[in-house]
């Protein structure tokens, strides 16, 4: 007679990450809480929080702070949280120009990074055997060995994935090559993934807002723009093979071409080829006076900083070119929250200043409206801490999905 069930083992698993969920969720909570988010006895709560506080997974922070006039008579609530030093991950990122390492407590702490310029020149073995270097190197240097590493991370764009032999097998992307080279090298569990989702995963905002969970949209700027998606703190499985379908997008109908993108598509309209030859049609020392001057009458020197300084100082094809792409970006904006139910729209690899970034969302509020332009957030990881994705990677995989076991 066949057998059906489920072990003890993938039984403590189970409920161990239900509370690392909670927990995650809500910030420092009390037993009592867990039991009732849970729907479970406080009883086996106790048991199972006070196994993983035995072990070091979980940390009591004391008496849950209370309110003068709302003191009530007991005991008072004991604080629980995850114990942010039990474990470490090492993270990388490769992306067209940089390779990004670093090493994070569980909460993303940065404790070391490093990162090395790279260009179409360098060859693969020398991106690999970078990583292997910085990451012995990192554990050396902070007296960590495997037992005290959950893993290592690792983020590639998709841009990088035929450089590095990363291909389609059976319809999903197949990094065993890639992993079994960056394994022969360090003495720990070694995952990949698309660097477009991982990022997504390390912005997410876990809590719970107003009892729900949110929804959220990421998208990454570069010689390529991607999306990922995040339904309800998930990362959607099909992150890891189509992230640059976003560019299939169509912002303007009818408007400007791209061989093989639908017309007036992302692609067309928004990549950094697009504004680059949006821009070159209207510079020039008669046309574009202001521009021509601060950019020494030389094109590559274009840059933000010196489109809003020609907008400040009220040069009109230059404003009306910025205006022009806000609003198609706009219509980006607004479909991916309309159609994903994202309560936010996180940019990443925007590097603009705050005043900027406020004339972005003004630009885009005149096409939403006010509530779906304040949807609109930058990322909080920058050139340096792109690695932080990968170590998202273990930590979500290694510790959270194992129930810290």
């Amino acid at each position: 007679m066949e057998k059906c069930g489920i072990s003890k083992l993938d039984l403590k698993r189970r409920n161990r990450m239900q509370i690392l969920r909670v927990i995650r969720e809500s910030g420092p909570i009390s037993r009592v809480d867990v039991a009732s988010a849970l729907e479970i006895t406080r009883a086996a709560v106790t048991i199972i929080t006070n196994e993983m506080i035995e072990e070091g997974v979980l940390i009591e922070l004391g008496e849950a702070p209370v309110c003068a006039e709302k003191l009530q008579k007991g005991r008072r609530k004991i604080l629980i949280d995850i114990n942010v030093n039990y474990k470490f991950a090492l993270g990388a990122t490769i992306s067209e120009n940089q390779i990004n390492i670093g090493l994070t407590t569980l909460n993303g702490m940065v404790l070391d990074k490093a990162s090395m310029p790279i260009d179409d020149k360098t060859p693969s073995k020398d991106i690999i055997s970078y990583i292997i270097k910085q990451s012995n190197e990192m554990m050396e240097n902070s007296c960590l060995n495997k037992d005290n590493v959950l893993g290592l991370g690792i983020g590639i764009v998709p841009l990088m994935w035929g450089r590095l032999k990363i291909f389609y097998k059976d319809g999903v992307l197949d990094f065993t090559s890639f992993i079994d080279k960056i394994s022969s090298g360090v003495d720990l569990e070694v995952q990949c993934a698309n660097a477009i989702g991982l990022w997504a995963l390390a912005c997410t905002d876990a809590r719970i807002v107003n009892s729900h969970q949110m929804n959220q949209v990421f998208v990454h700027f570069g010689n390529q723009i991607n999306m990922a998606v995040l339904n309800k703190n998930e990362l959607s499985s099909d992150y890891q093979s189509y992230t640059y379908m976003l560019e299939k997008h169509i912002v303007n109908p009818g408007g400007r071409t791209y061989d093989g993108y639908p017309d007036g598509s992302v692609k067309a309209e928004l990549s950094n080829v697009a504004i680059k030859n949006a821009l070159n049609q209207i510079y020039s020392k008669e046309n574009t006076p202001v521009l021509f001057e601060v950019t020494d009458g030389d094109k590559s020197k274009i840059d933000i900083d010196k489109l809003a300084l020609s907008v400040l100082r009220g040069e009109e094809p230059v404003i009306n070119l910025i205006n022009g792409l806000i609003e198609k970006f706009a219509v980006l904006v607004n479909n991916l929250a309309c159609s994903f139910f994202a309560q936010r729209i996180i940019l990443h690899n925007v590097k603009i200043t705050d005043k900027q970034f406020e004339y972005l969302k003004k630009g885009i509020a005149k096409v939403t409206g006010e509530e779906i332009a304040e949807r609109v957030v930058l990322s909080s990881i920058n050139d340096k801490t792109n690695f932080i994705g990968g170590c998202a990677l273990v930590i979500q995989n290694c510790f959270f999905f194992r129930g810290g076991i």
